[in-house]
């Protein structure tokens, strides 16, 4: 039930004893009712004003989609959302057109014969993209080609010059650049194979030399002068030869005079020692004594005893060394022949 229906039906039950209360009652009702109404203006202003900003996005919506159809359940939230949608429908056209336009010109501009092909716009980018990477690759490739015939022409030139001033026999005008290349190899062998030989007869020269060097005397023949490689290994080869043979005769005799020397100093010894025994017999019969047997080493014993009897040398040395023989013994062997055998040391000083 509505409010004023309720307030109609409420005004029938009115009673005598509440009378003196419709006067406060009737301005409530106009303080409401004044109230309802400015609320009533409120509401159509935001009404129309919610139709009139509708309106303007249908207005906006139709300037850009003129065809586009606006169905009666669309809210205001899904009119933006078209709104926003053909906007940017509109500006991704635009953008579209603008890069078609840039595409074409830069088919002009690439000097392409045709006429720019019709197709989308990334497939036309990437044609064009792959026509542009074959005009550089063509372009590269006939500049490496270029590159090549002058690089073999300079070479061919140079190469040219350089046979030219070995002092071989000149080349006709229009040889190639591989037969020079020939030409200059085979001399180049040629040049490796005489300083091959140079090297070889000279180190055959020298190895002959020096074995006529180390052995004059082995009647060694000597090679020409001018004479070849194989020639001088040939020489070198008997010079080897002749060379060995005269070492053995050589040490063959070598061998003999080792052999009668040996018998001489046998000789020589056993008539030494023949004639030291009748040395010996003859001095004996004539009375004779003959020298003493070891005799540094018997003066250094006497020495030695007579350091110890003048105190010279401690009795407990002598007692700690074993005694006076070893003690002797020990100090003897620390000295060499020289000294032992030596006229100024005090035990050969004393003989004398």
């Amino acid at each position: 039930m509505s409010a004023v229906l309720a307030i109609r039906n409420a005004t029938q039950m009115l009673t005598i004893d509440e009378c003196h209360q419709i006067t406060s009652l009737i301005d409530t009702l106009k303080t409401k009712y004044k109230q309802l109404n400015s609320d009533a203006l409120k509401r159509d202003k935001d009404v129309k004003a919610e139709l009139a900003k509708r309106t303007s996005i249908i207005k906006k919506i139709h300037e850009i989609e003129p065809h586009f159809k606006i169905e009666s359940h669309f809210t205001d939230d899904d009119l933006k959302t078209v709104l926003e949608s053909v906007r940017t429908n509109k500006s991704n056209i635009l953008k579209e057109n603008k890069r078609r336009e840039r595409l074409e010109k830069k088919w002009t501009d690439a000097g392409f014969q045709s006429e720019c092909p019709k197709m989308d716009n990334d497939t036309l980018d990437a044609h064009i993209k792959t026509l542009l990477q074959k005009q550089r690759d063509d372009k590269n490739d006939a500049k490496k080609a270029q590159s090549l015939i002058l690089s073999t022409q300079n070479k061919r030139n140079k190469l040219f010059d350089k046979v030219s001033q070995l002092g071989l026999q000149l080349p006709p005008p229009d040889t190639t650049l591989e037969q020079l290349q020939i030409i200059l190899t085979n001399h180049n062998d040629s040049e490796k194979q005489r300083r091959k030989d140079d090297a070889t007869i000279k180190k055959f020269r020298n190895q002959l030399d020096k074995i006529i060097a180390d052995y004059p005397d082995a009647g060694i023949i000597d090679a020409p002068i001018d004479a070849t490689s194989t020639t001088l290994e040939n020489a070198l080869n008997a010079a080897r030869e002749t060379r060995d043979n005269f070492k053995k005769t050589q040490k063959n005799l070598e061998k003999i005079q080792k052999a009668q020397e040996r018998v001489h100093k046998k000789l020589a010894d056993e008539k030494k020692k023949s004639d030291a025994k009748a040395d010996k017999i003859a001095a004996k019969e004539a009375g004779e004594k003959g020298p003493k047997k070891n005799g540094f080493y018997q003066a250094f014993t006497k020495y030695i005893t007579q350091e110890i009897e003048d105190g010279h040398i401690d009795q407990s040395i002598i007692d700690d060394a074993g005694g006076k023989g070893k003690y002797n013994s020990k100090k003897w062997a620390e000295m060499d022949d020289s000294q032992k055998k030596d006229l100024n040391a005090p035990w050969n000083i004393i003989t004398t």
